[in-house]
């Protein structure tokens, strides 16, 4: 059975503005993929959440996507996050989606911020 990508929206500046399902969300996950993990690392230590993070940005997506497949059709499941704000708006996590539809895995929403609606 194939695990689940679960696409997580992050603090636009504010890290109280992280919702408790977000901050469960990760800590439940095998890994997490990251647009910067210099940013989301930030975000982990402030809630304290211990999880292998994978760089998935505009300039490795080609690389990383199949490899994020592989490991969610072996049943890990996925937290994909961006720098702020929800991911797959203006970033590369739109095509991660897209592979995940193509090969059966189901995709969570996990709603927080959003730049559009703050904007």
């Amino acid at each position: 059975m194939s695990g689940e990508l679960f696409v997580v929206g992050t603090p636009i500046g504010n890290l109280g503005d992280f919702s408790p399902r977000a901050v469960e969300t990760l800590s439940n996950v095998d890994f997490i993929a990251a647009e910067d993990t210099r940013v989301t690392i930030k975000l982990l230590n402030h809630f304290n959440i211990k999880k292998q993070l994978v760089s998935y940005h505009e300039h490795n997506r080609a690389q990383k996507g199949p490899t994020i497949i592989e490991r969610l059709l072996n049943g890990e499941s996925c937290a994909l996050v961006s720098d702020a704000g929800m991911p797959v708006i203006s970033d590369p996590g739109q095509d991660l989606v897209k592979l995940c539809r193509e090969h059966g895995i189901n995709v969570v929403s996990v709603p927080g911020p959003s730049a559009i609606i703050t904007a």
